[in-house]
């Protein structure tokens, strides 16, 4: 009996010492920490205050220290960055497993954990999970960089990084040991990074990160399949095209000293305005009504024209496109539930069929539900069903 029994001792020692080599290759700071409980609930969303006691699997004698941290890593083109995100976790409860839940898109710099500590996602803690949250590069601590909206190896790179510094520090504040196993979530832009994620985890770090099931919502995972729902409605309710038009400028042209002629591209006020409407002075909402949801209006002539007939810069931009898509190129191993709306009018529903067609084709377990409403309305959704899953027996 006693070797069987060592044995298993050697094995556990030895998957501490993995996880415990691999903290150390990444430092971290703390900016700033509370804790927070039920009572709390409030402040991540002002609806919580009114539902919070209609809610009965909550844990209301749950406590749980909220760290906004800050931690190195890269942006797209190997360029060091110090990034920021947060870490919920529990302080008198046993933590139930790691989720990490991604941000959706906002374009103001000031948002981030350099501003709050409450962010949304972080009503997860109640599942009594340790919630990991990143910034991602150009907001928190790092809004003075353009964001690499849609770039999916980046995604994942920053998202690992802040894995890293988030598992030194709750070894070093709480002696707690991160799990190998992971549960991912992500809407909007979030639903993106998910699957970005998943990639990067599951192609990159498949022994030391195990991931259990990612929950994908509302997500533009292939932005060539976004395009050309966008350009056959000719309707955007939010300024997204134009964000990640600005994002590859940036990333692939700007920084290589290669011209990207923005006047085959856009048109109208969106041309002679785009650097202060895209500064990050202005939240989403105010950026959508200088706007307008016309994209007409707004983009060349030749984006609603089939890609042969496009002029060079538009055309230019298609191998990043399929480069960052999320639909081909890889077999996901875990599963995945992924939400839509049916009319969403904000990343068409085209991108979530797109994404089940190919990934099922590729072998891939997902379970895909389409949900009357809006894109907001399926955002309240997935974090309900999020809640009935990690919560209900």
């Amino acid at each position: 009996m006693k070797q069987p029994f060592c044995f298993l001792l050697l094995c556990t020692l030895l998957a501490c010492c993995t996880q415990m080599d691999q903290m150390e290759q990444i430092d971290y700071s703390v900016i700033k920490f509370e804790t927070a409980g039920y009572t709390d609930l409030g402040k991540f969303h002002p609806l919580m205050e009114d539902y919070k006691d209609f809610i009965p699997f909550f844990d209301k004698g749950l406590v749980c220290r909220i760290t906004a941290i800050s931690y190195p890593s890269v942006d797209p083109n190997g360029v060091a960055v110090e990034v920021s995100g947060w870490v919920f976790h529990p302080v008198n409860r046993k933590s139930r497993g790691v989720i990490e839940v991604l941000p959706t898109a906002h374009m103001i710099n000031d948002g981030g954990i350099s501003d709050e500590l409450y962010a949304v996602q972080g009503i997860l803690m109640m599942t009594g999970y340790t919630v990991i949250v990143p910034d991602f590069i150009g907001t928190g601590i790092s809004n003075d960089r353009s964001i690499p909206m849609f770039m999916a190896e980046n995604t994942g790179r920053v998202a690992y990084d802040m894995r890293r510094a988030a598992a030194r520090y709750l070894w070093d504040e709480f002696r707690y040991l991160l799990p190998s196993e992971t549960i991912i979530m992500g809407y909007s832009l979030g639903g993106y990074a998910a699957l970005a994620i998943q990639k990067y985890y599951e192609t990159r770090h498949a022994n030391t990160i195990k991931v259990k099931e990612v929950y994908a919502s509302a997500g533009p995972y292939d932005l060539i399949v976004a395009f050309d729902a966008f350009a056959n409605t000719g309707y955007s309710a939010f300024p997204a095209i134009p964000s990640t038009f600005l994002t590859i400028k940036h990333y692939y042209f700007d920084c290589f000293d290669r011209e990207f002629d923005l006047t085959k591209v856009f048109k109208g006020a969106l041309l002679n305005n785009y650097q202060e409407w895209f500064s990050g002075k202005y939240t989403e909402g105010s950026v959508l009504r200088m706007l307008g949801t016309d994209i007409h209006t707004y983009m060349h002539e030749d984006f609603f024209k089939p890609f042969e007939a496009q002029n060079e810069t538009l055309q230019s931009i298609r191998p990043y496109l399929k480069e960052n898509s999320l639909i081909e190129g890889w077999r996901p191993k875990a599963p995945i539930y992924m939400t839509h709306s049916k009319t969403d009018s904000c990343v068409p529903v085209e991108c979530a069929e797109a994404a089940v067609k190919e990934l099922r084709k590729a072998g891939a377990n997902i379970s895909f539900t389409i949900y009357p409403g809006d894109h907001f309305t399926v955002g309240y959704l997935w974090i309900l069903r999020s809640f009935l899953h990690f919560i209900l027996p």
